[in-house]
């Protein structure tokens, strides 16, 4: 596999002063569209929200939902809603939804898109070849899905047809789509974050706010409740530690029934706090002694930059990328799916908190500042 840098200082970031003798002229050049499947709050959408929140240039196109009902949904929505269409796509294969497409390109006047993931690919991607922008770029946020053969011929044949600029979020996510697509040829910039908005804070102060206890030792996680992310692992770790280790789950999703009725079985309902989402993650992860990310598979999850960016030390599954986004001298990496050997980790972990600051390894490292700088380049070189 070739890996193309496309950051400063050796990490992949594009230059920062790019982005500076680009900005000044951002309301005099065509949009850059980046296209989700639906635009509501998770990792890869809140990724294109920032950008938008920062580069007047973006325009975002969802291909679920309607404008109204996304923004109704997700508020942090609304200073970009101007530049946010939806196309309200039914379940199933929607064909017309691509001359629809062209027609919008062609009124926001793109310079390229940015379809993030597999399915705006197939939207997006063939509307803006049939429509002749020469910019097409495919973001890789995780290579996973890969292992369903279906996706990846589907994959294949969209390389051939839309023939886009690929770019993933991490190595390991470019080696497992390089390996699924038969490519060889992809940059890698990772999610970044806001590090003015996701920085240290008083523990016992956020607790409060959260109604958690303070005389406990806090793991916490934040991140969708759906299968993949492993909380039901992390559900199961918690019977093995002491009964002053207690355990944060933020977010909501479609496995939250059964994993209040693990903690039930389990007996641990007492230490397990569902929090629901919380649109203000900032001020979450300071609460925590110890963010644990359980997941089975990932491509490079901002939760984890966003932690130990507020200076809170992580424990992950050793999965996709995710190495790559921990910090090897205050992060701790695990074998993913064994509750045993999580349990354990977490314990050392609270244990012996690290000396130094997991911070330090995220600032700049994978400051917002460099991910903006690396998607504009993409269309403004």
């Amino acid at each position: 596999m070739q890996v193309q840098a496309n950051f400063a200082s050796g990490t992949g970031y594009a230059s920062c002063k790019r982005m500076q003798r680009s900005a000044g002229a951002s309301d005099k050049v065509a949009s850059v569209v980046h296209i989700v499947q639906r635009m509501a709050p998770g990792g890869i959408e809140t990724l294109v929200l920032d950008l938008a929140l920062r580069d007047p240039a973006v325009r975002i196109l969802s291909l679920e939902g309607t404008a109204d009902e996304l923004v109704i949904a997700w508020p942090r929505l609304e200073p970009v809603s101007d530049r946010l269409a939806a196309l309200g796509k039914p379940p199933g294969i929607a064909p017309a939804l691509i001359p629809k497409i062209m027609r919008l390109l062609r009124r926001w006047d793109a310079r390229a898109i940015v379809a993030h993931h597999i399915g705006p690919l197939v939207y997006g991607g063939l509307a803006a070849r049939l429509g002749r922008i020469a910019i097409r770029v495919h973001v890789e946020h995780d290579g996973w899905h890969y292992r369903d053969l279906s996706r990846a011929r589907l994959g294949k044949v969209l390389d051939i047809l839309v023939q886009p600029r690929k770019v993933a979020v991490s190595h390991g996510t470019a080696e497992q789509a390089c390996a699924a697509l038969n490519t060889d040829l992809v940059e890698i910039i990772p999610n970044g974050v806001d590090l003015a908005r996701f920085h240290p804070a008083d523990r016992a102060g956020a607790r409060a706010r959260l109604h958690l206890p303070q005389d406990v030792r806090m793991i916490g996680t934040v991140g969708r409740l759906v299968h993949v992310k492993g909380h039901d692992i992390l559900v199961d770790a918690s019977s093995k530690l002491g009964a002053d280790t207690h355990v944060a789950i933020v977010g909501d999703g479609e496995e939250l029934g059964t994993l209040r009725e693990k903690a039930a079985a389990l007996g641990v309902s007492d230490k397990i706090h569902f929090l629901g989402r919380h649109d203000r993650p900032e001020e979450v992860y300071p609460a925590f002694d110890l963010f644990c990310l359980p997941s089975r598979a990932e491509g490079f999850p901002r939760a984890l930059i966003e932690a130990q960016a507020c200076d809170v030390p992580v424990v992950a599954s050793n999965v996709g990328g995710v190495r790559e986004a921990v910090c090897p001298r205050t992060g701790r990496l695990v074998e993913a799916e064994n509750p045993s050997v999580l349990a354990a980790a977490l314990d050392q972990a609270l244990a012996h908190p690290p000396k130094e600051h997991p911070r330090d390894f995220v600032d700049p490292r994978f400051s917002l500042d460099r991910t903006v700088a690396a998607y504009r380049s993409l269309a403004f070189g």
